[in-house]
């Protein structure tokens, strides 16, 4: 799908000994990589890193797009499905049903339903792994139709004798799934996940990834992966991630984690609420400023506006981070002032604020801090807000929102980032990631 591109990373369990997986009574944790990651099934050696990094800019824009016209849909009684990404930043590997397929999916928090392809299919996209067959698995059942679960699906269908509930999700790029909704054991690691909600696709095309299988929904509504944690298991409804620094030629892997293994914990962590709005599968926070040095620039355009609650998106599928233009402005108009290096522009044409250097240790930055309400001051460091697109060109990678402001995956390199849908917070802690 052209117009969705998933600010997300690779979760990988089976493709290395890297990404094995760890589980405990309370909780999981698994392996984390960048889709271009050496440790990818996606990498391209024939693409530079610079190109990656151009495809992941433009990436942002679209999945900006995307994530602006479902919310748009929704504020206006629009009838909408869950996202769909078409090439996401990250992948889980996991298994399902029983005996155990193995699965590679997409790993969305811009998405809530988990689904697969499955056999027989009425149209499948080409993947590597077998795809699923639901009648060789003594552990799968259909959802009802009468059931709540269907019912807060609102494309769903039924059948004349209402013991199945098919799903169908479409989009403006042809893209598309149709399927059952069912039950059905997922393993992550060693850990299992008995009766989670999925959707199991028998009809599936548009412009999904050869590689993957389908999606696993991290987002907050409630037929997500994180949202069933406690219903399936004894698990908080919690998770947390740790993105190291991508775009490099190496192996490096990062980590995710549920329930008591993703608890956000110690000295220098800072939380901000989670605002509660439609569509309730993305993450709002509240952006109060942004601050170059002791400069600080206000949401709001003027002391007498008040903040508007939910006003940015936490979102680990979009590279970029887009602020309001407002803001925008005042912090490349800071960083002209005090950045000494000489500016050039962008050989992509993609950014605005650039500067001729082979090194961004070269440019000097002031500490760039990102203001969340509650008092979360999240202090990025120079790895967060600039990138080298070439060989001698750094570029500030923020970017003016069109609509949706959004605290992207660069901003959240080598954080503990920790999602807790039962305390409704999110929390940041500085930490070498990888």
């Amino acid at each position: 799908m052209a117009a969705i591109s998933i600010f997300f990373y690779f979760l990988l369990f089976s493709f290395s000994v890297a990404a094995t997986g760890r589980g405990g009574g309370n909780g999981f944790t698994t392996s984390i990589i960048h889709r271009d990651s050496l440790l990818s099934p996606l990498h391209n050696p024939s693409v530079s890193r610079y190109q990656r990094l151009t495809g992941a800019f433009n990436r942002s824009f679209s999945r900006s797009t995307t994530l602006t016209n479902r919310a748009t849909t929704v504020s206006t009684g629009g009838v909408h499905s869950p996202l769909i990404p078409d090439s996401g930043e990250f992948l889980i590997s996991l298994s399902i049903g029983t005996p155990p397929v193995d699965f590679t999916a997409i790993a969305d928090t811009g998405s809530d339903l988990t689904w697969t392809q499955c056999l027989p299919c009425v149209k499948c996209f080409n993947q590597s792994n077998p795809i699923f067959n639901p009648h060789r698995s003594s552990s799968y059942s259909n959802v009802s139709c009468t059931s709540d679960t269907c019912n807060s699906i609102v494309s769903h269908r039924c059948g004349p004798d209402l013991k199945t509930c098919t799903y169908g999700y479409s989009y403006g790029d042809q893209s598309f799934t149709y399927g059952d909704l069912a039950y059905e054991k997922i393993t992550i690691g060693s850990f299992k996940l008995n009766k989670v909600v999925i959707g199991c696709g028998h009809e599936n095309g548009g412009t999904f990834l050869g590689e993957t299988s389908g999606i696993v929904g991290l987002g907050g509504g409630p037929l997500s992966l994180v949202s069933q944690l406690n219903t399936i298991a004894t698990v908080k409804r919690q998770f947390s991630y740790c993105l190291p620094t991508f775009f490099s030629d190496g192996n490096i892997t990062g980590k995710i984690s549920f329930g008591e293994e993703a608890a956000v914990s110690g000295r220098k962590v800072v939380s901000t609420p989670l605002v509660q709005k439609h569509p309730y599968t993305y993450y709002f926070l509240t952006l109060e400023a942004i601050s170059v040095a002791n400069k600080r620039f206000e949401v709001a355009d003027n002391m007498s506006s008040a903040v508007v609650e939910g006003n940015i998106i936490i979102d680990s599928g979009t590279t970029l981070t887009l602020l309001p233009p407002n803001m925008y402005d005042g912090v490349v108009s800071a960083l002209a002032r005090v950045v000494k290096a000489k500016r050039v522009n962008d050989p992509s044409g993609i950014l605005e604020l650039c500067y001729g250097v082979s090194s961004i240790d070269d440019l000097n930055i002031p500490i760039i801090t990102a203001h969340f309400a509650g008092g979360a001051a999240v202090e990025l460091q120079l790895e967060n807000t600039f990138a080298l697109v070439n060989e001698d060109v750094a570029c500030l990678t923020l970017a003016p929102a069109k609509k949706f402001a959004i605290f992207g995956n660069l901003a959240q390199v080598n954080f503990l980032v920790g999602y807790d849908l039962e305390q409704k917070t999110v929390s940041f802690k500085r930490t070498l990631c990888g």
